[in-house]
């Protein structure tokens, strides 16, 4: 998984400012102590001696040094009693000169090592989350409110499968790929007429997704395409669009709702054409949300974005009612 360097430096920064805030604080906390207890400085300045003092002696002894580490060590534990019962005697908490981190492990810093930390890959991925929930619905659509009772169980005459079963086993596709996503996951071709679910479950793979910790990026076919006119012809905010063309090309998972809906010109279907090469050439996951049919897309792209659709996409159909205007009715 490669992180997202805006999200990573976010994360690190406020790991940076808790460990500041928390610093200070102890400084604080240390001027009220000494104030009242000069003898805890005194205490304190020895301590922070003791591993000097050891250096010192294992260099000069020219013996084992083991007893008079063993000595430093005893004197150490006797003061920082003596510590503990001065802070006690203020009425304050034993740990109340102790620095305190959220994280043990790492002790705020973000790794251990050269590794990332647990705690930085949590906080990551919840900025991950943060970022998707500004565009999206993740909190009210997922796998767990999802309702089947909207699609028939009447098997359709087309394919003799009910709308019900098809969608049963888009959804059991969809709640896997999620549930076991990774930078080899294959790509998904969602397709089927408009408000089937397409959009909802894309939404919940997302979420998912994001929640592991992977970059998601999601947008319409039609914004997407946009930023690559933007960038060619010029526009409102080409560096913005820049950002958002790199975010869509390079993120763990692009999601690309509504395509077939944006204006068809030759530019379009070369930038698609772009987008969609350098995703399979860099085996990024790709999942594609169209009310087109299979048979469509040659007549709607080219010969080699069909290619590439209909040979590098695992397709999952939808059947059924409209839901949206289900819903209306149902109000």
């Amino acid at each position: 998984m490669k992180y997202q360097k805006d999200i990573l430096s976010a994360v690190l920064r406020e790991l940076e400012q808790h460990r500041t805030a928390q610093e200070r604080d102890l400084a604080i906390k240390r001027h009220e102590v000494y104030a009242r207890a000069p003898r805890v400085r005194q205490i304190d300045a020895t301590l922070q001696s003791t591993a000097a003092q050891v250096i010192r002696v294992s260099l000069e002894s020219g013996e084992d040094p083991s007893a008079a580490v063993a000595a430093l060590r005893e004197r150490n534990l006797t003061l920082q009693e003596e510590r503990r019962q001065l802070v006690r005697s203020l009425g304050l908490p034993d740990d109340y000169l102790t620095l305190k981190y959220n994280c043990t492990i790492c002790s705020d810093m973000g790794y251990v090592g050269r590794k990332p930390c647990a705690c930085l890959k949590e906080r990551y991925s919840q900025k991950l989350t943060e970022q998707l929930s500004a565009i999206l619905p993740i909190h009210d659509q997922n796998f767990e409110s999802f309702r089947f009772d909207y699609y028939s169980e009447t098997p359709d005459a087309r394919i003799g499968l009910s709308p019900r079963a098809c969608i049963k086993y888009n959804y059991e596709k969809c709640l896997k790929y999620a549930n076991s996503f990774s930078l080899s996951a294959p790509n998904l071709l969602l397709y089927g007429s408009a408000g089937l679910g397409k959009t909802f479950l894309s939404t919940c793979i997302a979420k998912r997704v994001s929640e592991r910790g992977f970059s998601v990026a999601y947008d319409t076919a039609i914004n997407i395409l946009a930023s690559y006119e933007t960038v060619k012809f010029g526009g409102s905010d080409p560096e913005a669009a820049k950002a958002a063309i790199r975010r869509w090309e390079a993120s763990d998972l692009l999601i690309m709702d509504d395509l077939g809906t944006e204006l068809s010109t030759s530019f379009t279907t070369s930038a698609f054409y772009q987008l969609l090469n350098t995703r399979l050439m860099s085996r990024r996951p790709m999942i594609l949300n169209t009310n087109l049919l299979p048979e469509r897309f040659e007549q709607q792209y080219s010969a080699a974005i069909a290619s590439r659709l209909l040979g590098e996409f695992t397709p999952l159909r939808f059947l059924g009612d409209d839901i949206r205007k289900l819903r209306r009715r149902a109000q």
